[in-house]
C-alpha cells in the first residue's frame, strides 16, 4: 500500500475505528451549527478531533476537513492547500481556485474575499468546513486574520467548525461579541461517567467492574 502524500493527508478527515460515539456532544454541535462558526477548544488529548470527526460521519456531512499546521502561517501555502481541499470537495468543478501570486499581496484581504466566495460557491448547502489544530500557526502570522476575513463570506447554510487547544484569538473578538461564534469548551468536552463506561465497553478482552470505571473517571476528571 502506498503512502499518501502530505497534501492529501492534510485535507482528509481522520477516521479512528473503535471509538465511542459522543451522542451528547453531537446534539450540542447540532445546536451550534445554527451560528456561522463553532469554536471547539480543550486541552491536548481530550478528544476534540475524535468528537468532531465522529459528528461529521454520524450526520453524513459534506464539506472540507483541513489540518492546520505551522506552514499555514504563510498565506500562499494556506491558499494552495485550501484550494486543493476545494477541488477535492467539488471534483466536478474543474477550474482551479485562484493561486496567491505576488501581484495580489498588496490587496490580500480582497484576494481572500474572492477566494472564499469562489470556494463557498462550490459547496452544497449544509456543508461544513472543519479547521483542526488551529493552535499551530505562528502567533504573528496573518493566518487568523485571513481566516476571519474568509469566514465573513460564509453563505447561509454553510458553517465552520474550528478546533483548537486555545480559545479564539483577538481576530475573532468582534465575531464573538456579535454572537457569530459559539463556544464548546472543556466543560462540554469532559466525559460523563456513562461515556467513560462506553469507552470501557470497547475493551472486549475482559469485563471491567463498574466501580473501577467510576474510580478511573474520578481520577481522570473526565
Amino acid at each position: 500500500m502506498g503512502v499518501e502524500s502530505p497534501s492529501i493527508v492534510k485535507i482528509t478527515r481522520p477516521v479512528l475505528p473503535g471509538t465511542n460515539p459522543r451522542t451528547r456532544l453531537y446534539r450540542l454541535l447540532d445546536k451550534s451549527l445554527k451560528v456561522p462558526i463553532t469554536w471547539v477548544s480543550g486541552p491536548p488529548g481530550c478528544g476534540k478531533t475524535v468528537a468532531v470527526s465522529g459528528y461529521v460521519e454520524a450526520r453524513r456531512l459534506r464539506g472540507i476537513w483541513y489540518e492546520v499546521d505551522e506552514g499555514d502561517g504563510d498565506p500562499a501555502t494556506f491558499f494552495h492547500y485550501l484550494g486543493l481541499a476545494g477541488q477535492k470537495a467539488a471534483p466536478r468543478k474543474r477550474a482551479p481556485l485562484p493561486h496567491l501570486t505576488p501581484e495580489f499581496l498588496p490587496s490580500l484581504n480582497a484576494f481572500t474575499h474572492r477566494f472564499f466566495e469562489n470556494l463557498f460557491g462550490r459547496l452544497a448547502p449544509g456543508s461544513v468546513l472543519v479547521f483542526d489544530n488551529c493552535q499551530n500557526p505562528p502567533s504573528r502570522s496573518p493566518f487568523f486574520g485571513l481566516l476571519r476575513e474568509g469566514l465573513s463570506r460564509l453563505p447561509q447554510g454553510v458553517t465552520a467548525i474550528l478546533i483548537s487547544r486555545s480559545d479564539p484569538p483577538a481576530e475573532f473578538a468582534r465575531k464573538r461579541v456579535n454572537r457569530q461564534v459559539r463556544m464548546l469548551g472543556w466543560k462540554e468536552l469532559r466525559l460523563t461517567v456513562e461515556e467513560t463506561r462506553g469507552i470501557a465497553r470497547l475493551q472486549r478482552r475482559r469485563r471491567i467492574p463498574v466501580e473501577a470505571i467510576r474510580e478511573a473517571h474520578r481520577r481522570a476528571d473526565g
